[in-house]
């Protein structure tokens, strides 16, 4: 995976949720238009969208699908979670919305696909549809409500896909529920949220209901932390994966831990766990490695991590099975966002197919460049990488004590958002390289390094360059130092 955003519309608002199906993202939030990649918004080119849009994948074009859907006014999560069948045939929708189309639609609604017609599909919520899961048969939803169309219903229900209709599945979540997954065996719904208990039993934070009518809880270890309703963690993405049967866990929390887990669905056991801090949000699987979105800002726990830093890194990438350790280390993938103008996260939302990956949010720049709520990284089969290495400063030349013809050349190492590995070209005079040396670094550890030019004509001057080259042949290069001169013999007076 490059570290290079792709070029993407955006939004004029946050997103909440991306949801990937083949060839095509669906993006939910609360935003009125979208717009071509590095435009500021209100751009001629603007095009309407309420809350709810589609783009090409692999283009990051959209895509005229343009369903209108409005809330109370002054709700921030209009569409909190959207969710696919995993036959692709449906598209279900959840949040605060109250119509779609000008018809009701109170929290959750369906979508056909792939036209993405609005279905029949109707019920009456009395509150906030934080999020879904599906399989091809059943609908899971979770949130804050406590009713479905007068039904006593405490924040977790099931729908059948096929007619629409509420089940009798009812487990009871005692606070709020905002994430779910199905097990990869499909005989559980894997829960997460600020819940103490489900179904009345611990742990605080993350559970498993048996998928079957019943209702029942499955066995289930691991919980997060809770010290009080000050100091806690809460689950806030869950990734099934059928290949290493897995359920993968992002959380964030008030005083309390903020990383990722790994967990066996058989039982809920741990199977890693990382203690990078800064809040996680959003977490998704490609090829192996888990990529996350959070607002990081001390790694120093995990192999290949970051002391504390004066910032945050938003964006990480570590191994979903790491050998031979109970902590992944973080891998040497580093784009980043801001935090966005109002909760300072930043990436909210991430999905992907087998060669991009989609990161929504509220923020609006990506590595530094205008980009808001929307971007997209491509795996090498998908894209090239092509963003050269951080700038370099030029380097500082001194003369050697009591040498002739020497000068020693000293610079700091620059760094590459996914390249750990830089190839560094002394240039003297703008043209000639006169030594090559290869140099890892990391953005929190800039090195200082030197080289000793030798041979010069005595009394000649010079100036220097660094060139700083990643594995794909992309370049920085520093501007000349300062004009020096070499050394000359000593000259003995007569006495």
């Amino acid at each position: 995976m490059t570290a290079d955003p792709l070029p993407t519309w955006q939004t004029n608002g946050t997103v909440w949720d991306v949801e990937v199906i083949g060839d095509t993202v669906y993006a939910g939030g609360t935003f009125t238009a979208i717009r071509p990649p590095g435009t500021n918004a209100g751009d001629p080119q603007e095009l309407p969208r309420n809350n709810l849009a589609a783009f090409n994948a692999t283009t990051g074009q959209p895509l005229p699908w343009a369903p209108d859907v409005q809330a109370v006014t002054g709700k921030k999560d209009i569409v909190q979670d959207l969710q696919a069948t995993p036959d692709g045939g449906t598209l279900y929708a959840s949040g605060s919305f109250i119509t779609i189309n000008g018809q009701p639609r109170t929290r959750i609604a369906a979508f056909a696909l792939p036209d993405g017609a609005l279905t029949a599909f109707r019920h009456d919520i009395d509150a906030a549809v934080e999020t879904l899961a599906a399989t091809n048969t059943t609908l899971y939803a979770g949130g804050i409500f406590t009713t479905v169309d007068g039904t006593p219903r405490q924040r977790l229900a099931a729908f059948t896909t096929s007619t629409g209709a509420l089940t009798t599945w009812a487990p009871n979540a005692d606070r709020r529920v905002m994430v779910m997954a199905i097990s990869p065996d499909q005989t559980q719904v894997i829960i997460g949220g600020k819940f103490n208990t489900l179904n009345g039993n611990p742990p605080h934070g993350l559970g498993s209901i048996r998928t079957d009518a019943t209702g029942t809880s499955a066995p289930w270890q691991t919980g997060l932390p809770y010290f009080s309703d000050t100091r806690h963690s809460w689950a806030t993405d869950l990734v099934a994966d059928t290949a290493t049967d897995s359920i993968y866990v992002s959380a964030a929390g008030a005083n309390a831990f903020d990383g990722r887990l790994a967990i066996d669905p058989n039982g809920g056991t741990l199977r890693w766990t990382d203690n990078c801090k800064g809040g996680t949000e959003a977490i998704a699987l490609i090829a192996g490695v888990l990529y996350s979105g959070s607002h990081a800002h001390d790694c120093a726990t995990q192999p290949g991590g970051f002391p504390a830093i004066d910032g945050y890194q938003r964006l990480l990438a570590e191994p979903a099975q790491p050998t031979g350790t109970d902590t992944p280390p973080i891998l040497h993938w580093f784009p980043t966002t801001n935090a966005g103008p109002d909760a300072g996260q930043g990436p909210r939302a991430i999905d992907s197919n087998t060669h991009y990956l989609w990161v929504g949010g509220d923020f609006t720049t990506v590595n530094q460049k205008r980009q808001q709520s929307l971007t997209r990284f491509g795996t090498l089969t998908a894209t090239t990488d092509t963003n050269p290495p951080e700038p370099l400063t030029k380097p500082t030349i001194t003369k050697p004590a009591d040498t002739t013809g020497t000068l020693n050349i000293t610079w700091t190492q620059t760094w590459d958002r996914d390249n750990n590995t830089l190839t560094y070209q002394i240039i003297r005079d703008g043209t000639t390289v006169i030594h090559t040396l290869d140099s890892p670094s990391k953005f929190w550890n800039l090195k200082t390094l030197t080289h000793t030019d030798t041979g010069l004509t005595p009394g000649s001057t010079h100036t220097y360059s660094i060139r700083a080259t990643d594995h794909f042949g992309n370049t920085t290069q520093s501007p000349a130092s300062d004009p020096v001169q070499a050394g000359q013999p000593s000259k003995l007076s007569n006495t």
